[in-house]
C-alpha cells in the first residue's frame, strides 16, 4: 500500500510517518513547510496566512508529479489548504488529516493559526483528533463529517527504556524532570515546585518569558529537545512530570503516553483521560495542584522501591492501552479500508 504522507519531516510527525513505514507501507514523505519562505509561521499567525494554501499546493504539484497513492495522510494541515488537497486528490483518491492538537475551539485561542485548516475541513475523508471532552461535537461544528478520536502517541522505536552510558548519566540524570514548552502558569506551578524543596530539571524553550524566570533559571537545563535526546531526559530521571495546555482542553498529552513507555515513574494531573489511562498510586501517580504535585514528588524520591514498582506497571500498562504510533498507523490503515468498502460517513 502507497501512503503519501504530508507533514513536518521532523518530531512527532516524522515519528508517525516512520511508524507507518514500519508496518509495512511505502511511504513518500513531503513537508509543506518546505515549500514555504522562512517567515511563514508569523505570516500564519498574524495575518491568517494569504497565498499559503496557493505556495503549498504547486510546490505539492511539483513533487507529487504524476504519482499515485492509495491515500494520503495529512499531519496537523496548518498550511494545508482547498487548493493543496485538490493536489492530493489527485494522486490519492482518499485523504485523512490526523493533527494532535485542537484546532477545533470556538474561538480560537491562537489567533488565526488554523485559518486555512478551517477552509480544508471539509474536504477530508476522515478526520482523527485526540480525544477531549465534547471533541466530536467540535470537529462536526466546524465541518468535519467522518470522525475518529484516539488517544496521544508513545513511538515504539524512539519512546523506550534505555541502558545509558556513564557520559549520559552523568549528562541526563535527574530527580524530577519536565521536559516541555513555558506557557502562561507554568513558570508559577514550577515556581512554587521549586519552593517546596522539589529537585527539578527543565528542559524546553521560552522559559525566559516566564515572570518567575529569575527563580526558575538555575533549574533550566536546555532548551528544545526531541528524539533520542528527550527520551535520555526522561529516562535519566526518576521522575517524570506531565502538565497540560489548559487552552487546548487538554486530558491528557503525549508525554502521558511517552514518559511510561520510556519507562520512568510518571505524575501527572488527577484527570478523567489519567485514571482511565492508569491506575493512581499503581501505574502512575495522581496530583492536584503543585501542592499536591510537591508532595507526589517528596513521597516517590524517598521510596525507590514504590518508585520502580510504578514505572514498570505503568510501562506495562503502556501495551495494554495501544497507545503506540504503529497501533494508530493500523487503526488509520483499516479506517481507510472501511472508507474504500463504503464503510457509513
Amino acid at each position: 500500500m502507497k501512503l503519501l504522507y504530508i507533514g513536518a519531516e521532523s518530531g512527532s510527525s516524522l515519528q508517525r510517518a516512520t511508524a507507518f513505514g514500519r508496518i509495512g507501507l511505502d511511504v513518500l514523505h513531503l513537508s509543506p513547510y518546505a515549500l514555504l519562505p522562512s517567515h511563514w509561521a508569523p505570516w500564519l499567525n498574524r495575518a491568517g496566512g494569504p497565498g499559503i494554501d496557493r505556495l503549498v499546493a504547486n510546490g505539492l504539484g511539483r513533487r507529487i508529479g504524476g504519482q499515485r497513492f492509495d491515500f494520503a495522510l495529512v499531519d496537523c494541515g496548518d498550511v494545508v489548504g482547498p487548493a493543496a488537497l485538490n493536489i492530493i486528490r489527485k494522486a490519492a483518491p482518499i485523504v485523512v488529516n490526523y493533527n494532535a492538537d485542537n484546532p477545533y475551539l470556538e474561538p480560537s485561542p491562537e489567533r488565526l493559526r488554523w485559518s486555512i485548516f478551517h477552509r480544508a475541513l471539509t474536504h477530508y475523508d476522515l478526520v482523527v483528533a485526540v480525544r477531549r471532552n465534547g471533541i466530536e461535537e467540535m470537529m462536526a461544528r466546524r465541518g468535519a463529517s467522518r470522525i475518529d478520536t484516539i488517544w496521544q502517541s508513545a513511538d515504539e522505536v524512539v519512546h523506550r527504556p534505555l541502558s545509558p552510558t556513564l557520559e549520559e548519566k552523568s549528562r541526563w540524570s535527574s530527580d524530577v524532570v519536565f521536559v516541555g514548552t513555558w506557557m502562561p502558569g507554568r513558570g508559577a506551578f514550577m515556581a512554587r515546585l521549586i519552593e517546596k524543596g522539589v529537585p527539578l530539571a527543565i528542559h524546553g524553550c521560552r522559559w525566559q518569558r516566564a515572570p518567575e524566570y529569575r527563580l526558575l533559571r538555575p533549574f533550566i537545563r536546555s532548551d528544545h529537545l526531541e528524539g533520542a535526546d528527550y527520551t535520555r531526559a526522561i529516562a535519566g530521571a526518576k521522575i517524570g512530570l506531565v502538565l497540560l495546555n489548559g487552552q487546548n482542553a487538554d486530558l491528557h498529552t503525549t508525554r502521558s503516553a511517552e514518559i511510561p513507555a520510556i519507562g520512568t515513574a510518571m505524575c501527572a494531573p488527577r484527570t478523567l483521560h489519567h485514571q482511565q489511562l492508569y491506575k493512581g498510586g499503581e501505574e502512575a501517580v495522581f496530583f492536584d495542584g503543585a501542592e499536591g504535585c510537591a508532595e507526589a514528588c517528596r513521597r516517590l524520591l524517598a521510596d525507590d522501591g514504590r518508585r520502580q514498582t510504578i514505572a514498570d506497571a505503568g510501562h506495562r500498562r503502556t501495551f495494554a492501552n495501544g497507545t503506540y504510533n504503529e497501533v494508530l498507523a493500523r487503526r488509520i490503515v483499516d479506517r481507510v479500508a472501511d472508507i474504500k468498502h463504503g464503510g457509513v460517513r
